[in-house]
């Protein structure tokens, strides 16, 4: 072999090592979290160019964790544009079209990996939200239900069916969507008899939207919004001593505590049991309520206007002291 020839040789050979190199010193920096450390090597990877569409995918993945999405959308093109079929890279560039809001881009990349024969729960599922987010509720619906299918536990995916039906105003598909997911998906939490509730109550079946508040409560006791939702529609449906039970009940835990004794207070002074009403006032008032000090004062006006001032005086000590 002639000295150029072996020359040539050596030279190629170590273009090999370098360019494989560079690839396998960036991904084992990437690998670290050196993700701004990686990205010189994958450029330097993507330059030799024997892993050039690799590089290129695993760059856009390094530009997504130093949160720079417009320059990995470039990154994951160029990797489709040389290996049109590199599925997780369709994926990914789905990913960021839908998270920059080009609804119609994100279809088309994530239908691109459909049609090479992905499917994941991941890119059904993402599919729906842009069907959903487009106003096609067809597809939505569709491909809710693959990503069920393949992921039953996939709660996300429960309620994103239940949206599809109630933006169609099906509250009874929407309900026996959220039932099946109490059924099939072990993650099904409080949140979801709160949802129930709230779909009944637009069918206005009132016991069924009470009886799953409820339930959610069971779950959640220390929810105090919840508690306080329940507790009005307690009072909407003539009940004020389920209210008062139910709001009470909910001083046993920490939180909130100043909302529930104003709340119970509206609902003894709606009964005109103002002694009552003043004391949870005040308890909201000494939490640090305002709420709870006006609600106080307008017990010492009822009094006052009625003509017992010096009862009127002694509640309006006990405000200025809080005791």
């Amino acid at each position: 072999m002639s000295v150029k020839k072996v020359l040539l040789f050596i030279l190629c050979a170590c273009g090999f090592i370098f360019a494989e190199d560079y690839f396998a010193k960036a991904n084992s920096l990437y690998d670290e979290g050196k993700y701004k450390e990686s990205v010189p090597f994958y450029r330097a990877a993507i330059d030799e160019g024997r892993y050039e569409p690799f590089a290129w995918f695993n760059l856009g993945n390094a530009l997504v964790q130093l949160k720079r999405p417009s320059v990995a959308l470039v990154a994951y093109r160029r990797a489709v544009e040389l290996l049109p079929d590199f599925k997780r890279a369709w994926i990914l560039l789905g990913d960021l079209y839908y998270i920059g809001g080009d609804i119609g881009m994100a279809i088309a990349s994530y239908g691109r990996a459909i049609e090479l024969g992905e499917d994941t729960d991941h890119l059904h599922f993402a599919l729906a939200e842009c069907y959903l987010r487009a106003n096609d509720y067809t597809n939505a619906e569709r491909h809710y239900e693959r990503t069920l299918y393949l992921n039953p536990d996939r709660m996300d995916a429960w309620y994103g069916l239940a949206d599809v039906y109630e933006k169609l105003g099906d509250y009874e598909n929407a309900i026996i969507t959220l039932q099946k997911a109490l059924q099939f998906t072990a993650t099904a939490g409080a949140d979801v008899h709160f949802t129930l509730s709230h779909f009944y109550t637009e069918m206005d079946s009132t016991k069924k939207a009470l009886h799953s508040m409820e339930n959610g409560l069971l779950m959640m006791p220390e929810n105090v919004s919840a508690r306080r939702y329940l507790a009005q529609m307690y009072v909407n449906a003539g009940e004020p001593w389920m209210a008062l039970f139910t709001l009470e009940d909910g001083l046993r835990y920490k939180a909130g505590k100043a909302d529930l004794y104003v709340d119970i207070g509206q609902i003894y002074f709606s009964q005109k049991r103002y002694d009552e009403a003043f004391e949870n006032y005040l308890s909201a008032w000494k939490l640090g309520a305002s709420q709870g000090r006006l609600g106080a004062e307008n017990v010492g006006h009822i009094w006052y206007n009625a003509g017992e001032e010096a009862k009127a005086d002694s509640l309006y000590r006990r405000i200025r002291e809080k005791r």
